[in-house]
């Protein structure tokens, strides 16, 4: 008897595993329920039912009455704000590495009209910027 026992849990195991990987995964409740029939011996098995959840995915916005209580749309929102506010820390890098490269540009230009005392503080302004604007497009 311990044999077949066995061998009926194994193979409910593995058909229950079967249904829950094949289970979709909507972010909806699903319920999955066992119904074994015919006499098992001593094994009273009755109708169980084994309620299976799926993991929750943000409800579409349309589906959230109250945007200020639900804890997927403070999500939600919590992302779109660090994206904004990446997407501006970009821009003023970006903006700075301009500048920055401007600067050297102009620097290198004007080495030739300036006096000789100068030349040299010019091709140090001219190499900073430089160096300065390529560090902040890299990052």
């Amino acid at each position: 008897m311990p044999s077949e026992d066995e061998d009926l849990v194994s193979k409910l195991s593995a058909r229950l595993s079967e249904q829950i990987q094949h289970l979709p995964t909507d972010g909806k409740d699903h319920q999955l329920t066992i119904k074994i029939k015919g006499n098992r011996g001593h094994i009273h098995l009755g109708h169980p039912s084994l309620d299976s959840y799926t993991p929750k995915h943000p409800p579409p916005p349309s589906e959230c009455a109250q945007p200020t209580h639900c804890i997927n749309c403070d999500q939600l929102a919590a992302q779109q704000t660090a994206l904004i506010r990446q997407y501006h820390h970009n821009r003023r890098l970006l903006k700075t590495g301009i500048a920055c490269i401007s600067i050297a540009a102009i620097t290198f230009s004007m080495k030739d009209h300036l006096p000789e005392a100068l030349k040299t503080y010019a091709l140090i302004a001219t190499g900073a910027f430089g160096c300065l604007a390529l560090m902040l497009v890299a990052h």
